[in-house]
């Protein structure tokens, strides 16, 4: 049904060290998911071990800590016949450092090559901008998802775990459909969580396929049905859709039967492993985003969602219902959490306001003080830092951005101190931690985890501006809307859809914003400016990528608050120069 789990690419050693007397350190530069291809010369029963690890103790040797139960070795013994090359099969490791012991001779970096083994998903998207820390974010997002795709979307390739987390999955799945082509792999696992439901209480469980955790989940694994809608918005497939239907039902009604006035009190994880200040006491619970307030939102969250696909499905009495429980939970929510003094919601954190922006719990007269609160959070009381785990992290940025303050989450995103990705990146990171925190002993530790992944998502859809609507069918329709941020002098995404390819490329030249866009033949395309700035004469235009051809047929330009541009179906390669700042 997937992609078969395949080498995909190679790395070659960057640096051999000795930290003791026949004991070598192999380093490979990146982290990644894989194994080591040993290439040796010796006596017959020479016994060559190779020890995996993401980090180094002081003295140079591999620290293994973090890894449990993980063995994480491999052992070669020689048959003496001249050089032998040996690399194992039926199991992968997660590592950046391989410790060799017993090699025979000198270790050079013809000995070990990196194998990068992973499901063998297409690759789907592409960033980069004039602002080097972003890219960097960007490869770092992308090597940690692709670190974790083994026929399931797993929380981490290096220890005894390796699961497919919903939890995780909720926070990281826009930016896996974005980055890579999930058609198969994604669709296989809905079938895996659909499997695990209880028949009988409609319960899914934390992990899928199930082998740790809790039944039911915490209700922040929305990514059930939201995976499933997206696999439509993204290739149009409504089998998943038909398929699972009635476990999406059967969930939702599992969800309706925790709650007490529409709010569920029930919370294992809530938004997970925020910055330390922020945690309870012995765990990495976030503190200061009450578990009810979570979990009521995600219901309320899911509710919309199954409302969303009953329609798709031409279900209209269900979405009708759906539709009428997510209003009644709205409600509620406003009635138990909106804290009118404060102008926030719960215990006005980060993360309370941004999931509540981020999932449209808030009324629109409300918005612009919530925008304007956890805006002044970030800036004020917390100097440009975050203090969200792996869920609100992800609507931390996408409510400001949505919210009109865009640079707030640029802000977030360039910071380069604590707790930010950039900290991670200034201490050695190629892969995203679990933790915001440089932890290298054991416990809670990955170094290669995609749950604080978001990230990826928000740079295609914030500063490409690359967004799908709730009516999008295989990118059929969707709106081009990028924030042509002051500090950037160019962005370029591109996202490889089932149509063809979408393009949005802008750049500052001479006082003015130059912005190419591609939309695939067959597909509609909502081009959205800021009001400042207008479409100068003549300048939406076909492009040959240097410079306007001719004047573009077929396009509709419409004046509204914003300047719109609809560029519609049969589209090819079009440019404009929009001028403003």
């Amino acid at each position: 049904m997937v992609e078969p789990i395949r080498m995909v690419g190679e790395l070659a050693p960057q640096k051999i060290t000795e930290p003791r007397p026949g004991v070598y350190v192999v380093d490979f530069g990146q982290n990644f998911a894989g194994w080591a291809q040993l290439r040796v010369q010796g006596e017959r029963g020479t016994r060559v071990t190779l020890r995996f690890a993401e980090t180094l103790y002081e003295d140079g040797t591999i620290n293994q800590e973090n890894l449990r139960q993980a063995a994480c070795s491999d052992v070669y013994i020689l048959k003496g016949e001249g050089e032998e090359v040996w690399e194992p099969r039926f199991t992968y490791h997660g590592f950046r450092y391989v410790q060799v012991e017993g090699f025979p001779g000198a270790m050079t970096a013809q000995a070990l090559t990196g194998k990068v083994v992973r499901s063998a998903v297409e690759e789907a998207g592409q960033f980069t901008c004039s602002h080097d820390l972003l890219n960097r974010i960007h490869a770092m997002v992308r090597w940690t998802e692709a670190s974790n795709l083994h026929g399931v979307p797993t929380d981490c390739p290096q220890r005894n775990e390796r699961m497919g987390w919903l939890n995780d999955m909720a926070a990281r799945a826009e930016e896996s459909f974005l980055n890579f082509r999930q058609a198969r792999l994604l669709a296989k696992w809905i079938g895996d969580i659909y499997d695990a439901q209880d028949p009988q209480t409609g319960a899914i469980p934390d992990t899928a396929p199930w082998s740790w955790g809790w039944r039911p989940a915490d209700p922040v694994s929305v990514c059930y049905l939201e995976v499933a809608w997206l696999l439509y918005a993204h290739y149009g497939d409504r089998r998943t859709l038909e398929a699972y239907y009635p476990g999406f039902c059967r969930w939702l009604d599992c969800l309706s039967g925790m709650a007490q006035g529409h709010i569920i009190s029930f919370s294992k994880w809530g938004d997970w492993a925020p910055p330390a200040a922020q945690t309870l006491a012995g765990t990495p619970r976030h503190k200061d985003a009450p578990g009810d307030l979570v979990s009521t939102a995600f219901y309320y969250h899911t509710c919309r969602l199954l409302a969303r696909i009953a329609g798709i499905l031409g279900r209209e009495a269900d979405r009708c219902r759906y539709e009428d429980l997510a209003t009644r939970i709205a409600e509620a929510f406003n009635a138990r959490y909106w804290d009118e003094s404060v102008g926030g919601y719960g215990t006005n954190s980060q993360s309370c306001n941004a999931l509540a922006l981020g999932l449209g719990l808030v009324p629109e007269a409300r918005r612009g003080r919530v925008v304007a609160n956890l805006a002044r959070d970030v800036l004020e009381l917390h100097e440009g830092h975050l203090t969200t785990g792996n869920i609100g992290t992800k609507y931390l940025l996408e409510a400001l951005a949505a919210g009109g303050r865009p640079e707030v989450a640029l802000t977030l995103a360039t910071q380069a101190t604590y707790p930010s990705w950039g900290f991670m990146l200034a201490n050695g990171a190629t892969t995203l931690w679990e933790r915001w925190e440089l932890y290298t002993g054991g416990g809670m530790n990955s170094h290669n985890h995609p749950m604080l992944g978001s990230i990826g998502s928000w740079l295609y859809k914030a500063l490409a501006g690359i967004l799908l609507t709730p009516q999008t069918v295989a990118w059929d329709r969707f709106v081009l809307r990028p924030y042509f941020a002051p500090e950037l002098d160019h962005v370029a995404a591109a996202h490889e859809t089932v149509r063809g390819t979408i393009r949005s490329a802008w750049r500052r030249e001479g006082g003015r914003v130059l912005w190419e866009v591609g939309i695939p033949v067959g597909s509609q395309a909502e081009l959205v400016l800021p009001a400042a700035g207008r479409v100068s004469e003549g300048g939406l235009c076909l492009w040959d990528g240097q410079k306007p051809a001719q004047r573009a047929p077929g396009i509709t330009l419409l004046q509204h608050d914003a300047q719109t541009v609809t560029l519609g179906v049969g589209s090819g390669r079009y440019g404009f120069v929009w001028e403003g700042q």
